[in-house]
Order: C-alpha cells, then sequence, then structure tokens
C-alpha cells in the first residue's frame, strides 16, 4: 500500500470517487448525508446538522477514515466458500487491510481445536458456546470494554 503524500486536495478527491464507486455513489451519497456518528471516531458526521457539514455549516466536510469505515459496513458480505478456500494458516498472512476487503461476516464462525478452517455455524450454537464459558469463568477473571469507537461487531458480541 503506497503512503499518501497529501490529505486532501485532488488525491483525496480521487480516493473519495474511488472508494464510492466500490459500494454504489447513490448508496454512498445517501449514507454520508445522514445525520449520524463517525464508526472511527465517534463524533457526529456532520455536526449538528448532518449530512457532512461541520459546526459552521461549510459542506463538504468529512474525514477519509469515517468514508472508509462507512464504505466498509456498506459491501457485501463474504462468499461462503471463502473459509473452505483459505485455512487459518493462509488467513494469518493477510493484513488487517485484506481481510476487510474480503465483506462483511454474516453468521458465527467457528475452528475448534486442530482445525484447519474456519466453519461457519448456527446462531445458536455460537450463543451456547459462549454462554457455556461464561458460566464456567469466575467474575474476579472476566473483563468488559465498551466504547463509542468500537466497531457495530464487536458492540453486537458484547
Amino acid at each position: 500500500m503506497k503512503i499518501p503524500g497529501s490529505g486532501g486536495g485532488w488525491q483525496a478527491i480521487a480516493y473519495t470517487w474511488r472508494t464510492a464507486r466500490k459500494v454504489g455513489i447513490l448508496n454512498l451519497w445517501r449514507a454520508m448525508r445522514t445525520k449520524n456518528t463517525c464508526k472511527t471516531c465517534a463524533l457526529g458526521m456532520g455536526g449538528q446538522q448532518g449530512g457532512m457539514r461541520n459546526e459552521k455549516g461549510h459542506f463538504p466536510e468529512f474525514c477519509k477514515k469515517s468514508l472508509q469505515a462507512m464504505a466498509a459496513d456498506m459491501q457485501g458480505r463474504i462468499d461462503e466458500r471463502f473459509f473452505e478456500e483459505y485455512s487459518l494458516e493462509q488467513l494469518r498472512g493477510f493484513s488487517p487491510r485484506e481481510m476487510e476487503m474480503m465483506g462483511r461476516l454474516t453468521w458465527p464462525m467457528y475452528a475448534g481445536p486442530g482445525d484447519t478452517h474456519y466453519r461457519p455455524i448456527l446462531w445458536d450454537e455460537a450463543l451456547g458456546m459462549i454462554a457455556e464459558k461464561l458460566k464456567a469463568t469466575s467474575p474476579r477473571q472476566a473483563f468488559f470494554y465498551a466504547s463509542g469507537r468500537s466497531s457495530n461487531e464487536a458492540g453486537f458480541l458484547l
């Protein structure tokens, strides 16, 4: 990945355009125009006015990290065959950015002791496994942390 030499200007506009094309220009436009919270810094997207405006009302005002997070949340699900094709060892070789670009998980995945690949499991099975582990854990050994900067997936898990 090339390190950018600029934080704005034409390079930023080109980056924004490429990102929007990946998830659908109109879809991203609608998402970015809503009054919501930035998924990376937890500050208001567009301030009190919403829709890519800063607190003084200047348009367009948004950061690339917010655009990246919004686009990542809008991408499709990971193909079911992905985890059949790639072993745990191969997945360890992917960068976080490469993994993010693969798509979103829409079902629980599991790899037990000795498994070489993740496999999808039912939600009831996943929640049952989690409940068993939590029940077997002393409250003195458990710790949970939540933040406005956490991903949706981390929030769902908590």
